[in-house]
């Protein structure tokens, strides 16, 4: 269960509509196709709104739309908001983007140890071409993968291990991702070097027009072993949320069938989680 006080919920949940509000009209204005994602598409359609207990937004892109939404995002989002990546952030090792408000601080207590304080934010995630076979989607996969994990390993010694791990196979873990951190930093290896090989490798298969079915890589974790049929996506339908609008899929029930199962069904006070931070400082009013 969150550990928010509701009223600073309230304002997370109000400051991350002003971003997707900033981003959305970034998106109309140069034709940029987007939409809500993951907990974000489930709360439009199950609660109108934010899942109560969740925190965050995620916001997805075809592959070529968001690299024209990078193009522009500086100069054309509120002067207080801004773009965290590789490239634009020094410690950041994740290959998408976040948008933030800069006069906010989020820190989870996973990202305590980062090099960066993060503001309240919404994610971006490109959505690439899937590659046609199923052999050659598993190799894509493996190799987008390793290059995220070695993003974070070149600028961390350690990873986020997942919970209820075996103790002495944690240990010989935390062993080698030092061992891997070491040898990424000696050869040269930094985040911005492999991010440029990971973007190669994960618009490998981008054809000239829409591809018919996109993968999530840029998570390189549990989402990326979704595949979405493009006719499932577009075009988005605006459906309300709080008090705004926000873009879904078309066939939002697919999409999230796909990824969650039975998505409708309000899970147990036990599976829900949020990323209540440990440093939370709001924008002055």
């Amino acid at each position: 269960m969150s550990t928010y006080r509701p009223e600073d919920l309230r304002r997370v949940w109000k400051t991350e509509m002003e971003i997707y509000q900033a981003i959305a009209a970034i998106c109309e204005r140069h034709g940029l196709r987007y939409y809500a994602a993951y907990g974000t598409a489930i709360g439009a359609v199950r609660h109108r709104g934010f899942i109560p207990w969740d925190d965050d937004m995620d916001v997805c892109m075809p592959r070529k739309d968001y690299d024209a939404f990078l193009e522009v995002a500086e100069k054309e989002l509120p002067a207080k908001m801004g773009i965290e990546s590789i490239g634009y952030t020094e410690g950041f090792v994740m290959p998408m983007v976040k948008i933030v408000n800069r006069n906010t601080v989020f820190v989870e207590e996973s990202d305590a140890d980062k090099r960066y304080r993060s503001g309240i934010f919404v994610d971006i995630f490109p959505m690439d071409a899937a590659a046609p076979t199923e052999k050659l989607r598993k190799k894509h996969r493996r190799r987008c993968l390793l290059l995220g994990r070695c993003m974070v390993l070149s600028e961390y010694s350690h990873g986020k291990l997942p919970p209820g791990m075996n103790p002495l196979l944690a240990a010989a873990v935390r062993a080698g991702c030092a061992l891997v951190h070491g040898c990424l930093r000696l050869t040269g290896w930094n985040a911005a070097r492999l991010n440029r090989v990971f973007y190669r490798e994960a618009t490998r298969y981008e054809p000239e027009g829409d591809p018919e079915v996109y993968v999530l890589m840029a998570y390189f974790s549990e989402f990326a072993t979704e595949y979405v049929p493009s006719a499932w996506l577009f075009p988005t339908r605006e459906v309300p949320f709080e008090d705004i609008t926000v873009r879904i899929p078309k066939d939002t029930d697919a999409c999230l069938r796909n990824y969650y199962g039975d998505y409708m069904q309000i899970p147990p006070p036990e599976e829900r989680h949020d990323h209540c931070p440990v440093v939370l400082e709001f924008e002055k009013e």
